[in-house]
């Protein structure tokens, strides 16, 4: 009789454990929230410690489990202490440990950027003043990229959990646009930069051709100052516009200028039948450079072989 009542007391015990644990997985699970975020960013190790946690801004905030835990993760853009005039200078995926701790999902790459396809060491093509948004589309993390180019969707990237890491899925990339050289053999960030500037790469395209057809109206021997003076104009172009936060406005009105002065000259310049023409007085008045010409795509569209079909 006794043995029977202690089983029943350990029956009834093991009961209302069940019931507490069933209670419990049924309860909406605890959101992350602005403040565990910004007590997690200031103590990065990456970032410089703010006074207070009100120096911290949440640019953006939105929630999605990627990992299936039933605990939502907090999508993280947000702006510290430091950020100067850079845009926000914090973009993560948090998650709650067990124990109640938050940590990063992996996202970044070694040198601090969200990669932007599998070719691990291949430069993002976004310039002047890139800064990137995060955000979920369709259970994807999207990291969606601005610049100071002319673009209005510089470069869109999408990513998916893979139990580890975000991997890309697909990307959509503006540009290159054609220009008056070949944009797959540029090294330089200057040269680079022109070929995702859709308003710049067709003012070089022009001025290419309006060059080209320039000089040609000279003889073999006539044209050395001209070309000596395209040189001069090349170095003097980069110095002149620097890759920040104006080169394209920078960029466009040298070029408009050049290319009216090119046009002009070569009206001026134009000899009468016979005549004879004097290569440095028409180089000391147009100053282009020569260069080839080249027709590349204008989207580039990069997608991971091992992603499903994706609608544009």
């Amino acid at each position: 009789m006794r043995y029977a009542i202690h089983a029943l007391k350990a029956a009834s015990m093991c009961m209302l454990s069940i019931s507490l644990l069933s209670a419990r997985q049924a309860e909406p699970a605890k959101p992350i929230t602005p403040t565990e975020i910004k007590r997690a960013i200031n103590a990065r190790s990456d970032v410089d410690e703010c006074d207070s946690l009100d120096q911290i801004h949440i640019d953006h905030l939105e929630y999605y489990d990627f990992t299936g835990d039933g605990q939502p993760e907090a999508v993280v853009v947000a702006s510290t202490c430091m950020t100067g005039t850079a845009g926000p200078d914090v973009h993560a995926v948090y998650t709650r440990h067990p124990h109640g701790t938050l940590a990063e999902l992996p996202l970044l790459n070694a040198k601090g950027d969200p990669p932007w396809s599998d070719q691990v060491n291949q430069a993002i093509p976004v310039f002047g003043n890139p800064n990137y948004t995060l955000t979920v589309d369709g259970g994807k993390l999207v990291v969606r990229w601005g610049d100071s180019s002319d673009r209005d969707q510089p470069l869109t990237v999408w990513y998916n959990w893979d139990g580890t890491k975000f991997i890309v899925d697909h990307a959509k990339l503006q540009g290159p646009f054609p220009t008056s050289y070949d944009c797959r053999k540029a090294t330089k960030e200057f040269d680079r930069a022109i070929c995702y500037s859709p308003e710049v790469a067709a003012l070089d395209l022009e001025l290419g051709r309006i060059y080209r057809e320039t000089l040609q109206k000279f003889r073999a021997d006539q044209k050395q100052g001209l070309q000596k003076q395209q040189r001069e104009w090349l170095a003097r172009r980069e110095k002149t516009c620097t890759i920040y936060k104006w080169w394209v406005d920078c960029l466009k009105d040298l070029y408009t200028k050049r290319i009216a002065e090119l046009r002009g000259a070569t009206t001026e310049s134009t000899p009468s039948r016979g005549a004879a023409t004097d290569p440095h007085d028409f180089a000391s008045r147009t100053n282009f450079p020569n260069l080839a010409a080249s027709i590349l795509g204008t989207r580039l569209i990069y997608r991971s072989p091992h992603a499903p079909a994706q609608p544009d």
